[in-house]
């Protein structure tokens, strides 16, 4: 060996002792996360507003459609991507999931860029989460007010509802869902858990609800209107059919089945209801303790469980409420329901009707309480995921160093935490009044492009996985899960990857032509991560750090 050589090998082992590859030598975090757990986060951060307001919405918004039969297409690509995500997860065991990914199996600044879009989803969403939530426990207390005739709680339901009370209320659920994160992960998942067991008994309530009513409306008519008089008030069924007959509404239209209705829902509601739900799962996979078994319970099973839940739900609820329940959310969008005198302007939702079809209004609080608990339980997952993409940019060397920071005692990231709490008040303060909305008209699309564009990605790693680095695929029981000589993970990936390809093409297509604000935003968020990515790997390589080599080598646990 010459004399250059041999300088140039002492100097690159000093350096490499100097400065260490990544940020810090171990992550810091512990593995908790068993495979019961790992279900609570994937159905607690997917179950909320999108099925329980969506489902609903939608089908007077696309008139024809079936929207069961919307979650069920758009469950499909959920499902075989959600098994993607697993499969990564037991290859790859890193907190950081998609991110951790993409950049180690097709290339750094797409795995930093699709999570990077994913992060402007998520703490825009956390926000909204928050502050919509409000609605459903003032839902919850309108109900209890009218079922034991107290006005005092009927009022308190209403004054929740006004958007200065769901402001400040959405900011304090935001408090508590911050101080929540960052306690240790495993009391944070027992949370989770505990809080899981209400809603999952009150889901299943109303599912048993509306399959017991399923026809009612449309075999017996009659009787329909009698419960829902007894509830509303007299004479409150014909006051909705006719102000919705007055102007304009058909039956028979909203009834018959179309093909572009359903697929505009399943393009809209129902992928957004799904959310990428395997993204809070696998983004702390480096916390999971047996990673085979818990990736394919907690992520992939999690997912098959939400997809029979949204199928089956929203297709009894239709069958139990058909014509009816159309008729109402089209007054309710249209503002036609300020005409109403009787029946009380309550915000259609999946729990009002159930609660209704009961005859029972204490037993429609719960059933409102059920819904809200699963819409503030999706508030910790999304702190979950957000906050380890944090995490693992700054292991990289690609963010701010202190973002690695763990409490020692806690073992959370706690300044990744905290950034996240700040962003999402900043969505919460930008939901006042709607305001959000009156700029970004298509935010909704913003934020489930930012969900399933990675989820494409996402499926491309998986087909590259055994070719892109056989090195840690055959160490793992992915090379032995095979069809004849064909890799598993590649067949599941290949259709997963034309599904979602599709959904983003068609959420995509709702984008304006032009510089509207919602493009602007997709298109300066994207800008602004690259020149990140571009800035910190600059950086580090003028500091002598071998950047690609990060990339090359999984981060230790």
């Amino acid at each position: 060996m010459n004399f250059s050589a041999s300088f140039s090998n002492c100097c690159g082992d000093k350096m490499s002792e100097e400065i260490p590859l990544f940020e810090r030598k171990a992550t810091g975090l512990v593995r908790e996360i068993g495979p019961f757990g790992l279900m609570t986060i994937t159905m607690s951060y997917a179950i909320g507003g999108g099925i329980n307001f969506l489902s609903v919405k939608n089908g007077a918004l696309y008139p024809g459609s079936h929207v069961g039969l919307a979650f069920f297409l758009a469950g499909i690509p959920v499902m075989l991507v959600a098994l993607c995500y697993a499969l990564l997860a037991i290859m790859m065991p890193r907190s950081g999931g998609s991110y951790i990914f993409i950049s180690r199996l097709v290339s750094p600044i797409w795995g930093f860029l699709a999570s990077w879009v994913s992060f402007l989803g998520g703490w825009l969403l956390i926000g909204i989460i928050a502050y919509y939530d409000v609605f459903f426990w003032g839902t919850m207390l309108w109900c209890i007010g009218a079922a034991f005739h107290n006005d005092a709680l009927t009022g308190l339901g209403v004054w929740l509802m006004a958007p200065e009370n769901s402001l400040w209320l959405g900011i304090i659920f935001l408090i508590i869902a911050f101080i929540v994160a960052s306690l240790r992960i495993g009391i944070v998942v027992r949370i989770i858990q505990a809080l899981w067991i209400i809603p999952v008994i009150g889901s299943l309530m109303i599912i048993t609800t509306y399959g017991i009513n399923w026809g009612l409306a449309a075999i017996n008519p009659a009787k329909f209107k009698a419960i829902w008089d007894s509830v509303m008030g007299s004479g409150s069924y014909d006051e909705v059919m006719n102000t919705a007959l007055a102007h304009g509404f058909d039956p028979a239209t909203y009834t018959a089945f179309s093909w572009d209705a359903t697929w505009s829902v399943a393009s809209y509601a129902a992928i957004w209801a799904y959310g990428s739900p395997a993204t809070p799962p696998t983004a702390v996979a480096g916390e999971v303790a047996i990673p085979t078994k818990t990736q394919l319970i907690g992520t992939f099973l999690g997912t098959v469980f939400i997809a029979l839940y949204y199928v089956t739900v929203s297709t009894a609820m239709y069958a139990a409420c058909d014509p009816f329940i159309r008729a109402y959310t089209f007054c309710y969008l249209n503002g036609y329901w300020s005409e109403w005198v009787i029946t009380p302007q309550v915000t259609p939702s999946l729990p009002l009707f159930a609660g209704v079809l009961t005859g029972n209004l204490g037993l429609a609080a719960f059933y409102a309480a059920s819904a809200a608990i699963w819409l503030w339980n999706d508030i910790p997952p999304f702190f979950l995921y957000l906050t380890r993409f944090i995490f693992a940019w700054a292991f990289d060397r690609m963010f701010p160093a202190f973002l690695t920071k763990v409490h020692p005692t806690l073992r959370s990231p706690i300044y990744a935490n905290a950034l996240v709490f700040i962003l999402s008040v900043i969505a919460c303060v930008m939901c006042w009044n709607w305001f959000i909305y009156g700029i970004f008209t298509l935010l909704d699309n913003v934020a489930c492009f930012g969900w399933i564009f990675p989820d494409m990605i996402v499926a491309i790693a998986a087909i590259v996985a055994p070719m892109a680095r056989p090195d840690i695929y055959k160490e793992t029981p992915l090379a032995e899960w095979k069809v004849g000589p064909i890799p598993l993970i590649m067949l599941i990936a290949i259709p997963a990857f034309f599904g979602m390809s599709l959904f983003v093409w068609m959420v995509v297509a709702t984008f304006s032509v032009g510089p509207t604000p919602d493009l602007l935003l997709t298109v300066g968020w994207m800008t602004i991560g690259l020149i990140i990515f571009a800035a910190y790997w600059y950086r580090n390589q003028r500091k002598g750090i071998p950047v690609a080599e990060i990339f090359k080598s999984l981060p230790p646990a």
